[in-house]
């Protein structure tokens, strides 16, 4: 739930999660993201198709949805999400179609705040082949769109998970220092 409100105090696409109850039991909430006009297809075999079509993914997937794809790169690094494998991310495709018309909203936090013992962060398993750790992505994410947040963050909100609210703030101050190019 923690990385859900965080992710939310930014203009990226995503899935919003809620607590509910069901069962008696507490539960989280969220929308569905797919319906009779929208399906997802993975990074995986958006990469495969892309493989047998002789299409240069990481060009593809800049020109069909820049902003959410390198703000994906700057929230997983903030919450210290390590399993944003290319099963995790995707795109919405128009089911009349079959076009892909953006990457679908940001969804699965559940590995969020594993990675928070260093400022670098995991290993990023979003950038095409390209070493580099969290840090290195969102660095290049904010120096090319900048950090798109929209609201407040509050220190309150780590009241249940207090242990993670130093290194968040590490982060966030770094990439706050970091200078938007629009590159």
């Amino acid at each position: 739930m923690l990385a859900s409100k965080l992710c939310q105090c930014f203009n990226v696409s995503q899935v919003v999660y809620t607590e509910d109850i069901f069962d008696n039991a507490k539960v989280t909430r969220s929308e569905n993201i797919t319906s009779k006009e929208y399906s997802i297809a993975s990074m995986e075999l958006m990469e495969i198709y892309s493989q047998n079509h002789n299409r240069d993914i990481k060009k593809y997937i800049l020109s069909l949805d820049r902003h959410n794809y390198y703000m994906m790169n700057i929230i997983d690094y903030l919450v210290g999400n390590t399993d944003r494998h290319w099963g995790n991310w995707g795109v919405l495709v128009k089911n009349s179609n079959n076009k892909p018309v953006s990457l679908h909203k940001l969804m699965d936090f559940n590995q969020s705040f594993y990675s928070y013992d260093t400022l670098e962060g995991a290993n990023c398993q979003t950038t095409f082949g390209v070493k580099k750790n969290q840090k290195e992505a969102a660095e290049e994410a904010v120096k090319r769109i900048g950090m798109n947040q929209i609201s407040e963050i509050k220190k309150e909100w780590f009241s249940n998970l207090p242990q993670f609210y130093d290194m968040f703030l590490k982060r966030y101050e770094y990439l706050k220092n970091v200078n938007y190019q629009k590159i």
